[in-house]
This record gives structure tokens, C-alpha cells and sequence, in this order.
């Protein structure tokens, strides 16, 4: 590459016009306000990944031409999205001077025949082609939906989608009132009946739990897919696929089968579930979630359970859920029973290639295992709707919402089963911060824009459809992600990437759309570096921002007030990427950098910077009253740190679970990887004993912050509401 580079020195203006025409950036700013250009050999390496590939000077001609071509020769352009209220002028290309007929089939079945308009375009030559533009109007008001727009010419009829989506995702209740939930890491949480780490009937439990402690939602951690088989990868947030779910998350007992086992089956996974159940090899402080020991003894059950006959109305609503997720359902089973025949990827030679002549016949071969994964994902997908039935049932307006991760396994299902979806030789991740000044690599690959494009947002339409699945929210990690994001080119360092764009107008209103359909509200997560028109953009399409009380400064560093919040944001004290606030007011976050070394300052440097910060706030807590004195206890300064957020104009606020039992560890430590046990902390009290579920109903600080963040947030209320003992 450095020698093509030499080839097109003196080309750089141009390779910078061809990325922008891609929507690739050639420059950028960092946190600190300094400007950065994009070297030319980063430019060329993700033009290369988008499909156009630069060895000489030709081929930046050659590639604008084809941009030309890809629009002049099409009939009809893909990848329509267009807002409800504004419609659409489409260009529609035929032979010069000729006849034409556009119209829309509408998903209910409807014709609409458009009108043309009389917009005057010059036609182009293509070899012995004289090509023109006609233009027709999408009126406004269009039923939402995916409907077919069509084009009949004298070269035949040609067809595209078009997708109609909502100006605003509707609000519902929350137009005019404001909600709290509470917030946990699902994994972390276990009760007596849980197999050493927390599943779906704990989510139940949950959701029955503070439903009636008047709690609208539970936000959970991210339920994509992961490895099937051992080791298991720790962090929710790298999945091997977003469009199914985590079998991790079955609890084997409560499948209907279970009941119809033999003794011998039932001594099995009496003993399956007391060896992922029993951890006695540990001190409380010291104990960790095993997922590897969780799965292992719970897939022994899960076999067992599989091969018992299922009663006929079972059987039958197994075999319709297959039918309705289709393919993609038998493509992801198939990826599992090769991965638990391989392991982990890469896979060699033509195993690699889904539509190759070997897994075809490996299709055939490992059939038994294909369904035993499709059941999986059959019985993890009631589990999860009878998890979000029983928080309605409990008086929950929203019930659980969903954490959509930002990308997947490089070697994973999704990337191994839609291929050119993904662009392999990028890297997810970000620009040098104040978090990171290194900038980060999250060794994810990218979706491909002009795949998207070019297949009418399939792949995100798929990711957003199964993310919503029994939900009644959706919150989205890295929302930038779905506007921008920060490609690295293999082998590059973090800070040699740059910003790639993505339609916006197209991803957000897919997004709106698959959550106006399944009835949910959306929130996004814009902590960080996020441009200026962002969040008026999200505001105007009805997604929720994230507001996080320890990073809400004003320019002059000062903490923002309550009634400074945005209305149109989830308010909290903490993420998952802090300590819970004991821990955080006792700098168990620094003190843990500082042991790592990956602290950028002294630890007593950073210890006073952030008692200046505690202090500041705890003068601020007092003058509004959210605390009695100047000198508070730390449980009088985490309720009124939660009574600031509930008075703030949010409409949604979220309790960490950790906060209200007063936990003390971080369940995860940004820029580590096993230096620090991420995502393997369990819920524990602040001498470090781990709690179980059916505790929590009793726990005082739990029935404590509840009643603050009730007062708060529906103040006036009476305790008659919520059934607290």
C-alpha cells in the first residue's frame, strides 16, 4: 500500500473528493479542539474496504465513473427512506424520450399511481445509450411501512423498496407524564433457583418486583447471542450475533418438557444445576460469574430436555417460529453446530464461504444439531416474552428495554453469514478522548454502507426487528453508531482511523420505523464526543438521550442544575462503565486505574480532583434541599444525588441496582481486558457479599430509593400506589 501510495502522489485532492463522495471524512477534530487531515494512506485503505480499490491514477476516474454509472444506468435507486410527512421526488431513469408508468404497491396491498413532475434534467450518454431522467412524487401521508416502488418502461418492469417512516416516534404516555426504572446487569444478578449467574426467570422476578415498587422499565445489558460452545466471551457487548439471543439466559427448569423427565433425566440436571449453582471453592469478595461453568452444566440439561417429545400444540408453535424467522434462523443454528465441530474462527478454506459446496454438505450432516440451536433460540425467545408479560402484569408501563450492542465478533455468525454486509479489514472504535487518549480499538467490524444501501437496509432492518423483540424500549449503545462511526484499518493504530459515514435519515428512520411496529421507545446513548446538531436531530425524531449527573458540566465546568436537564433524556447517576456510586465516592475506580496503571494522573492528583467534584455537588444537593446538611452520609448523599436526577425535567430516569444495595465494584473497566474481571462481578452489598433476588424485596436501601425516586417523579402520589411493606 505504501508503494501505491508513491503511484498517486500528487492525487491526494483527488482520493480526499472520492472518500467525501462516500461519505468518508478527511479530517476531524479531537477532544482537546485540535485539527487533524486523514492521511492519504487511510483514506485509501477504506476506500479500498468500500469497493473501490486505488493502485494508479486511473482508477480515481475510473471510480468516479462508476459512481455515475451505478446512478445513471439504475432504473430505480435503492434504499429508499422517506419521512411520512414530506414525501418524495424519484428519479426514474429510461431511454431518452421514451414512456413510463411509476406506482407504489403499498405492504396492504394498495396501487398508487405517482404523478410526474416537470423537473427538466439533461440527459447523459453510456456508450450507445442516451439516457434520461424523469421524476415522479411520493405524496406525503403515505401509510407507513416497506412497499414496493415500481417502475414499467419499454425495457420491462423494474422494482425497488421503499420504506416509509414516522417524522417522530410517538412518545405515548410519556408525552405528557415522566417514568423511572431500574437498571442491572442481568448476568450479575442470581437468585436460589438460578444457575450460578442471573437468566430470565430472574428477569421476571425483577420485573414483578419493582412493577410493584412503581418502576416502569428495567434496563438490562445487551441479550445478543455468544459463543455456543466454551470458552465463553464475558463482555455483552461482544456478541457473536445482535439478530438472536443468549441461551445463556434459559433457565432449563422452567421449560414445560422439564416436567416430563424421567428420574434418572431428573437426578441429571438436579446434578447439572448443583454443579453451576454451587460455588464453594471462594471467598464472597472473591467470587466471580462462571459463565463457562454455567453454560456447561446447563447445556447437559438442555440436551436431555430437547430430546423429550413435545405435545402437538408445542411441536406446532416450534415449527412456526422457525418458519417465521426463516433463513437467517437456520444460517445462525448452522454457524453454531460448525462452531461446536471447530471453534472459533477463522475457519479454514472453503468453511469460511456460507455458500459453499462444504457447508452445504455439512448443512446436511449436522442436522440434529441445527435444530437443537434453533430450539434454543425458540425456548430463549418465550422465556424473554414471559419475562416482559409478567412486568406489564406488575403495573410496568414499558417493562424490559433492550440494550442494542454497537457491533459484533469479527468471526461471529452474523459477520460469517452476511459477508459482504460486513467490511472485515475495518475495525470499530474511536478517536483519542479524555477517557482514552489513545484512542480505542473494539476489534468489531463495520456494517458496510453501500451493502445497506444496496439491500434496502436489510441487515440493520434484521438487527433493530430482533433487539425489539418483546420489549417495550430499546436503548442503543453508541448511538453515533447509526450516523458515523470510527473505522481503523487493520493493523493500524486507533488513532490512524477516521469517521465513515452513514445515512442517517436512512438508519434512524429504519429505526423508527421497527419501533413504531413493535409499539417501544428508543434511547440512545450520546455520552462522548458527539457533534453539535446530534441531539436537536434526535430530539426531533423522538429518541431519547442519555444525561449521566457525574459528566452534566456547564461550559465553566460547574455542574448542571436539575432544571438545566434536557426533558428529552434518560437521566442517571452512573453507567456501567463507572462504579456504582459508593464505590465511586470512595475512588475505587482510581484506586483500581492506579493499580492497572492505566491512570493518566497521580491517584492523589486524581483523588483531589475528584473530591472537588463531590464536594461541588454536595453544595449543590444542599442548596436545593435534596440533603439535610452540609456533611452527609454517603447513603443520604446517593439518595439525594437520585432525588437531583427525579426533579430534573427528564422524562425518564434510571436507578442503577447496584446504588440501591450499595455495591462497591465496577463491572467494568474501560481500556482492560483480563487485567480487570469485566462483566463478571455479581450483585453484592458493600462488604461484598453477594445478594440474591428474593433479598431484594426486603432490602432497605432498595424500598428507600424507590419511594425517593416515586416522590420525585410523580410527586403527590400516594404511598397507597406502591406496595412497599
Amino acid at each position: 500500500m505504501n508503494e501505491t501510495t508513491h503511484y498517486l502522489e500528487g492525487y491526494f485532492p483527488q482520493v480526499q473528493e472520492l472518500a467525501r463522495r462516500l461519505g468518508v471524512d478527511t479530517d476531524w477534530w479531537d477532544f482537546a479542539g485540535k485539527y487533524h487531515q486523514v492521511t492519504q494512506l487511510t483514506l485509501m485503505k477504506v476506500l479500498d474496504a468500500l469497493g473501490f480499490p486505488l493502485q494508479e491514477p486511473g482508477d480515481i476516474d475510473r471510480a468516479f465513473t462508476r459512481l455515475e454509472e451505478e446512478y445513471w444506468l439504475a432504473t430505480l435507486q435503492p434504499g429508499w427512506v422517506v419521512r411520512q410527512s414530506t414525501g418524495a421526488e424519484i428519479p426514474v431513469h429510461v431511454p431518452d424520450g421514451t414512456d413510463l408508468e411509476v406506482l407504489v404497491e403499498t405492504e396492504a396491498g394498495e396501487t398508487i399511481t405517482l404523478q410526474q413532475i416537470d423537473k427538466w434534467v439533461s440527459p447523459r450518454d453510456f456508450a450507445d445509450k442516451r439516457i434520461g431522467e424523469a421524476t415522479f412524487f411520493l405524496p406525503p401521508e403515505m401509510p407507513l411501512g416497506y412497499h414496493r416502488l415500481k417502475a414499467k418502461t419499454v425495457e420491462g418492469e423494474f422494482d425497488t423498496e421503499i420504506a416509509v417512516v414516522p417524522d417522530r416516534l410517538s412518545l405515548g404516555y410519556l408525552e405528557n407524564q415522566r417514568s423511572w426504572g431500574m437498571m442491572t446487569q442481568l448476568y450479575s444478578l442470581t437468585s436460589r433457583g438460578s444457575w450460578g449467574m442471573g437468566d430470565f426467570s430472574d428477569l421476571s422476578s425483577l420485573g414483578r418486583i419493582f412493577g410493584k415498587f412503581g418502576a416502569d422499565f428495567i434496563l438490562t445489558n445487551p441479550l445478543h447471542a455468544g459463543e455456543p460452545s466454551l470458552p465463553i466471551t464475558p463482555s455483552p457487548y461482544l456478541p457473536v450475533s445482535r439478530r438472536f439471543l443468549n441461551p445463556l439466559y434459559i433457565r432449563p427448569n422452567d421449560i414445560p418438557e422439564f416436567n416430563v423427565l424421567d428420574s434418572e433425566g431428573t437426578a441429571k440436571v438436579k446434578v447439572a444445576f448443583a454443579q453451576a449453582a454451587n460455588d464453594l471453592f471462594f471467598p464472597d469478595r472473591e467470587k466471580q460469574i462462571d459463565r463457562d461453568r454455567s453454560w456447561k452444566a446447563k447445556r447437559e440439561a438442555l440436551e436431555l430436555i430437547f430430546k423429550l417429545p413435545r405435545s402437538r400444540s408445542r411441536e406446532l408453535i416450534f415449527q412456526e417460529f422457525k418458519k417465521n424467522r426463516g433463513q437467517s434462523l437456520e444460517d445462525f443454528a448452522l454457524w453454531c453446530a460448525i462452531y461446536d465441530k471447530l471453534g472459533s474462527g477463522p475457519w479454514p478454506g472453503e468453511l469460511a464461504d456460507i455458500d459453499s459446496p462444504e457447508v452445504a454438505k455439512l448443512r446436511e450432516e449436522l442436522k440434529v444439531e441445527i435444530e437443537f440451536y434453533c430450539w434454543l433460540q425458540w425456548v430463549s425467545s418465550t422465556q424473554l416474552h414471559e419475562a416482559q408479560q409478567t412486568a406489564l402484569l406488575a403495573g410496568m408501563k414499558i417493562g424490559i428495554m433492550n440494550d442494542l450492542a454497537v457491533g459484533v465478533h469479527k468471526y461471529g455468525a452474523d459477520a460469517w453469514s452476511l459477508p459482504r454486509a460486513y467490511v472485515t479489514s475495518m475495525s470499530v472504535g474511536a478517536p483519542p478522548d479524555m477517557y482514552n487518549q489513545l484512542g480505542q480499538d473494539w476489534s468489531q467490524p463495520p456494517l458496510n454502507p453501500r451493502f445497506m444501501r444496496h439491500h434496502n437496509w436489510e441487515p440493520l432492518r434484521s438487527i433493530i426487528r430482533a433487539a425489539l423483540d418483546d420489549c417495550g424500549a430499546l436503548r442503543i449503545d453508541h448511538l453515533m453508531g447509526l450516523l458515523r462511526l470510527w473505522w481503523i484499518p487493520q493493523g493500524a493504530k486507533p488513532n490512524e482511523g477516521t469517521y465513515v459515514r452513514y445515512n442517517h435519515e436512512a438508519t434512524v428512520g429504519i429505526l423508527l420505523l421497527e419501533a413504531s411496529r413493535a409499539g417501544a421507545l428508543v434511547v440512545g446513548e450520546d455520552l462522548g464526543t458527539v457533534e453539535d446538531w446530534v441531539r436537536d436531530y434526535m430530539e426531533e425524531r423522538g429518541i431519547f438521550g442519555t444525561s449521566v449527573l457525574w459528566f452534566e458540566k456547564n461550559p465553566d465546568n460547574s455542574f448542571r442544575l436539575p432544571d438545566q436537564y434536557r426533558e428529552m433524556c434518560m437521566a442517571a447517576v452512573n453507567t456501567h462503565d463507572l462504579p456504582p456510586t459508593l464505590g465511586y465516592l470512595r475512588a475505587q475506580h482510581l484506586i483500581v486505574q492506579d493499580r492497572l496503571e492505566i491512570l493518566p494522573t497521580s491517584l492523589e492528583e486524581a483523588k483531589r480532583g475528584l473530591a472537588e467534584d463531590i464536594g461541588e455537588v454536595v453544595g449543590v444537593l444542599y442548596s436545593l434541599g435534596f440533603i439535610d446538611n452540609e456533611d452527609p452520609t454517603e447513603w443520604e448523599l446517593i439518595l439525594g444525588l437520585h432525588r437531583f436526577i427525579g426533579t430534573s425535567p427528564a422524562k425518564l430516569a434510571v436507578v442503577s441496582l447496584v446504588d440501591a444495595v450499595g455495591d462497591m465494584r465496577m463491572q467494568n473497566q474501560p481500556g482492560t481486558n483480563n487485567e480487570y474481571p469485566n462483566w463478571r462481578i455479581p450483585l453484592a452489598d458493600s462488604l461484598g457479599h453477594p445478594l440474591k433476588v428474593e433479598e431484594l424485596e426486603y432490602y432497605v436501601g432498595v424500598t428507600e430509593i424507590c419511594q425517593c425516586m416515586n416522590e420525585t417523579i410523580h410527586p403527590g402520589a400516594s404511598e397507597e400506589e406502591y406496595a412497599f411493606e
